[in-house]
């Protein structure tokens, strides 16, 4: 699954909370119901400001949207930059060993 699907199916469960359609949540955005529909359909990738503004509407936190990172996570908050992207490449490794061995991420 891509993230760009990931993204789109946090979207529609996060409009479908505020019993929103389309139309509606797009307006309240501020944003055309077409570009809504290709962000929901992952056919195209919110840019980070429209990441923000995407949460910030529906009141969850950018890293949510963009990465279902949920507040259990916050352990990670204090690590520096290169701490971080230490552990992305580590887990990019992991990801690729097993897409060779043909295990699915957990």
């Amino acid at each position: 699954m891509s993230i760009l699907n990931d993204i789109g199916k946090r979207l529609v469960q996060l409009r479908k909370l505020e019993n929103l359609d389309q139309k509606e949540a797009a307006k309240l955005i501020g944003i055309s119901s077409v570009n809504l529909s290709r962000y929901e359909k992952g056919n195209r990738t919110p840019n980070p400001d429209m990441i923000k503004k995407l949460a910030k509407f529906y009141c969850v936190k950018p890293s949510y949207l963009a990465f279902g990172e949920e507040e259990h996570l916050n352990f990670l908050s204090d690590i520096t930059k290169e701490e971080a992207k230490m552990l992305k490449d580590y887990l990019i490794r992991i990801r690729e060993e097993r897409q060779k061995h043909g295990e699915e991420n957990l």
